[in-house]
């Protein structure tokens, strides 16, 4: 086997190898697509992971009051 014949196995081999892994993240991201919850079931407005932080709200007359008489 000389350099050219290698120099083409190790190309179409690569080129294999990325079609097969092409196929495998297309069926992974079809498969978490028909795994999330659909539009009726979660409301969209809705935060997931976190929520939203009012910085006004937590300027109270109770907490500035229990800042200073443990200060």
């Amino acid at each position: 086997m000389n350099v050219v014949d290698l120099m083409i196995t190790i190309v179409v081999v690569t080129i294999l190898v990325t079609i097969v892994l092409a196929v495998v993240t297309y069926i992974a991201y079809k498969l978490r697509l028909a795994r999330e919850p659909g539009p009726g079931e979660e409301s969209s407005s809705a935060l997931r992971y976190f929520v939203t932080h009012d910085p006004q709200a937590s300027r109270t007359p109770s907490a500035g009051k229990k800042r200073a008489s443990t200060a």
